[in-house]
């Protein structure tokens, strides 16, 4: 593993004063955390098992969201990324090696990383995870705004035995359905502590129910064609045309997964100046999941409208539209699989001289497959909808209309796709300390290491239309297996609006054939690799550093920190394929080659201005890599006049960042910090639709021009952003009350981050904010341990932030959102505990819009979850 953070020896003030007894509990895990970051010369917050396990945390970026300045994004039915000061950009580690998911670096995969590696890591399985937000040269660079990394139990001291296990039992209420997880470890040292093992695994299966109202592409800018008559397609006379909601759904998720941890580690230690470790871990997660909806597509032709409402922001936000309506089914598995392994040691070679090396090899592979099958109406409705004082778009279906009835649907769509992603990294690390004990210099570290990260992604589509009208269009009843209807009971209770919860839909089975166009079209081929949508990348890299460790008395002040530079050299070898999705050939082969050079100085200092009062200044310069689906060289065109693609020369995100903290400790376990930042961002990486004339291709070859431009969603580096803020924090045992009281107690953080990117919405022409970063946020914990009975209360909240840049250059926000969690534990004995605990107990919804409130664009409803908790720890 990677050498700790220096540890300060103690001042005479700390010598002196008298060590307050901790017993157990919160009390206990929460002074674990504080002597961590009070001991660091980092900026460093912390958080560990005790704690972990209070809350019903249902994977490691829940637990993380107690963290001073983590933020996090909720997907389905969990926190599935989170943010630190406000940057998405962070660096994941498993005991202290790189961690990364199937996808590389960053989200991919269906919804937008919703099945992404933060997902896949129990919280069970977890002993400590330290977010550090100040890096020093001896950390391996790649976080903007801090480097996570999770901690798994090791074997106890001596030769004790740990045993412990929980059962869970667990209710979510849309699921209306009982699920469970179970875990276990076992650790054991031997010989006085020279041989050491541990063995931990989690395996959960939980039953997923998720309610929404949502759109395929969001608001889209309509095109010219939208009108002949300037005065309707751009009423304000702005230049940028009105607005309108691709399509209204309205759908059910349901899933079923499955998801085992592993986690085991040897230690060998002949003799205090000689130790080895072995460390693996193995995430398996398995996700059928089967999504039913039903949509009512908007139109880009004035004609298709009657009454229309528009906003003076020019959006379409009610009015009556002329549309099919769609019943659709999909149905996807998402098998995921995590290896990551590592074998290191240190050797104390003489007096001064401490070597540590480590080899580790990480692999993550997802396999995962969409069938899909759309019924439309045979012919067109009139719909009334209506955007205004609602929680989500109201529809008002015609009296007449029976959409039970399979007489009036023919099917229209089938997809058959498989997505393959594997990842794999190779790591060698070597790292010497010479100890100098000097008045000013205590040591000196400087180290070596190379990675080589390999992604690869295969595409395979099968994405066919069938007729829509005449002899050729299939009616549903022709195929009586491949619809149904359903009836949504507790569908999205907390929306406030009209919506359709009973329709038919198509259902995407196909027996023992290959795929659901197999059950329309015999002669189709289901999974037609696409070179378009796939690419190979290799990211060969080299560093190294050296790091100077000083300590000394500075205006009667002692004073701890570290001096140092970091040499990092990154190599990008992207090969990929552009032309026309879909095409029978004439693709393009793309071969790019990228190579960039960095130096990252950084500094800390550490000041004790008294036995219980610390001051801290810091700066770095910090760089993050583009996520590896932004460098695909790949590039797609539709034969709809868009597209989309990489760019493997893409810069990575560079930052200059000043810290500077207070922090004072009344207790042990008690904290009140004040910790301030600044980022200089020099670069930044954000994705944009532009226009661009392709050699050879028209985007539209119905009109005059013989080149009209494609609009393409392209990644770009932005420059000249900044951020900046602070955080506040208080941890308190309310210890001094009298009586039964005095087993109260509080945590609270607050975070405030500001930002600029230089970027504007187009639609507002406000300037933008860095992607995931909410401007404020905040976490309470209340809880009370006396004796036998622990209680806890947990509420976080954080404010509206940009999520990305739209496809016609609208800001696309989360609103505010907040969640409340609670819990109840009994000792039964020492050894056995009973808890139980519920989570989103206010049933917060997740929500988005576009650019402006009105528009509201996503609605997420995920139920609340109650969980039976029965620990044992022997």
């Amino acid at each position: 593993m990677p050498a700790p953070a220096p540890t300060p020896a103690p001042s005479a003030q700390d010598q002196t004063e008298p060590e307050e007894v901790i017993i157990s509990g919160i009390r206990a895990s929460q002074a674990e955390e504080i002597d961590i970051k009070r001991s660091s010369d980092q900026i460093v917050d912390s958080i560990v098992a005790e704690d972990i396990g209070k809350l019903p945390d249902q994977n490691v970026a829940e637990s993380l969201e107690r963290v001073s300045g983590v933020q996090v994004r909720r997907g389905i039915d969990e926190a599935s990324d989170i943010s630190v000061r406000g940057l998405r950009q962070n660096r994941l580690e498993f005991n202290g090696r790189t961690l990364i998911s199937p996808y590389g670096r960053g989200p991919d995969g269906p919804d937008d990383g919703a099945y992404n590696v933060l997902t896949l890591i129990p919280s069970e399985l977890v002993a400590r995870m330290d977010v550090t937000k100040l890096p020093s040269a001896a950390m391996i660079e790649g976080s903007l705004g801090g480097t996570v990394n999770i901690q798994t139990r090791r074997a106890p001291r001596g030769d004790a035995w740990y045993v412990g296990g929980s059962l869970q039992g667990v209710y979510k209420d849309k699921a209306d359905d009982l699920s469970y997880r179970m875990t276990g470890l076992i650790a054991k040292s031997f010989a006085d502590g020279k041989f050491g093992f541990s063995l931990g695994f989690n395996y959960q299966e939980l039953n997923i129910v998720q309610d929404s109202s949502d759109s395929f592409n969001g608001w889209r800018e309509a095109p010219d064609s939208f009108s002949s008559n300037a005065a309707v397609r751009d009423p304000n006379g702005d230049g940028i045309n009105i607005f309108y909601y691709n399509d209204i759904r309205y759908q059910r998720l349901e899933e079923k997964r499955r998801k085992l941890g592993v986690t085991t580690g040897l230690t060998f230690a002949p003799s205090k100046d000689f130790d080895m470790y072995v460390d693996i871990l193995y995430a398996h997660a398995e996700t059928d999941r089967y999504r039913r909806w039903i949509s009512i597509p908007l139109a880009a032709s004035a004609a298709s409208y009657t009454n229309p409402v528009y906003t003076e922001n020019e959006n379409l936000i009610a009015g009556t539209v002329r549309a099919t309506v769609q019943g659709n089914g999909e149905k996807m598995t998402l098998p995921t699989d995590i290896w990551t392994g590592a074998i290191g040691g240190r050797w104390q070679a003489g007096d001064r001289l401490e070597l540590r090396g480590e080899l580790s090899y990480t692999l993550g592979t997802q396999d995962y497959s969409q069938a899909y099958l759309r019924a439309d109406t045979r012919t067109t409705q009139l719909i009334p909808f209506d955007f205004r004082n609602s929680d989500v778009p109201q529809v008002i279906l015609p009296a007449t209309l029976n959409l039970s009835d399979p007489s009036l649907y023919i099917y229209r769509t089938s997809f058959d796709n498989l997505f393959v992603y594997r990842s794999e990294e190779w790591n060698g690390r070597l790292d010497a300390t010479f100890a100098i004990e000097g008045p000013l210099l205590r040591s000196v570290e400087a180290g070596l290491r190379y990675s080589n990260i390999k992604t690869n992604r295969e595409t395979y589509r099968n994405q066919s239309t069938y007729a829509a009208s005449g002899a050729a269009a299939i009616p549903v009843t022709s195929y009586p297996d491949n619809y149904e209807t359903v009836m949504f009971g507790n569908f999205m209770r907390s929306a406030q609006g009209a919506f359709p919860t009973s329709f038919l839909l198509g259902v995407p089975e196909f027996g023992d054939l290959e795929g659901v166009c197999k059950v329309f079209q015999p002669t189709c081929t289901p999974y037609l690799y696409d070179p378009t949508s796939s690419y190979d990348l290799q990211e060969p890299i080299y560093s190294a550093y050296v790091q100077a460790n000083i300590g000394a008395n500075w205006l009667g002040l002692p004073m701890t920190g570290n001096v140092g530079v970091r040499y990092v050299k990154t190599r990008v070898l992207a090969n990929g394929f552009y032309g026309i999705r879909g095409g029978t050939g004439g693709f393009e082969e793309r071969n790019d080659r990228i190579s960039y050079d960095d130096w990252l100085p950084s500094a800390a200092l550490r000041f004790e201005l008294g036995s219980k009062v610390l001051f801290r200044l810091g700066a770095a310069r910090v760089l993050a890599r583009p996520n590896t689906r932004d460098l695909s060289p790949s590039f797609s065109i539709t034969s709809a006049g868009g597209g989309s693609g990489g760019n493997p020369a893409l810069q990575p995100f560079r930052v200059n960042q000043f810290d500077v903290s207070i922090e004072w400790y009344p207790t042990r376990d008690s904290l009140v910090s004040l910790a301030g930042f600044y980022k200089d961002v020099e670069s930044f990486i954000f994705t944009r639709l532009v226009e661009e004339v392709l050699p050879g291709l028209d985007a539209d070859p119905n009109d005059a021009d013989p080149a009209t431009p494609y609009r393409i969603n392209r990644t770009f580096n932005g420059a000249g952003a900044t951020i900046r803020g602070f955080e506040f924090q208080i941890k308190q045992p309310l210890k001094f009350l009298p009586g039964p009281l005095d087993g109260l107690g509080i945590n609270a953080t607050y975070t405030f981050i500001d930002s600029a990117s230089g970027i504007t919405d187009l639609r507002t022409q406000a300037d933008l904010p860095i992607e995931g970063l909410s401007r404020h946020s905040a976490n309470l914990v209340g809880y009370y341990e006396k004796g036998p009975v622990g209680l806890r209360v947990g509420y976080s909240w954080r404010g509206k932030f940009l999520d990305k840049i739209g496809g016609s250059g609208d800001g696309v926000y989360y609103r505010p959102y907040e969640a409340l969690s609670a819990s109840v534990n009994f000792d039964i004995t020492k050894q056995i505990k009973l808890s139980l605990s519920g989570s989103n107990l206010l049933n917060s919804s997740v929500r988005k819009y576009s650019s402006f409130e009105e528009a509201t664009q996503t609605f997420l409803e995920n139920g609340q979850t109650f969980t039976a908790n029965l620990r044992a720890r022997f």
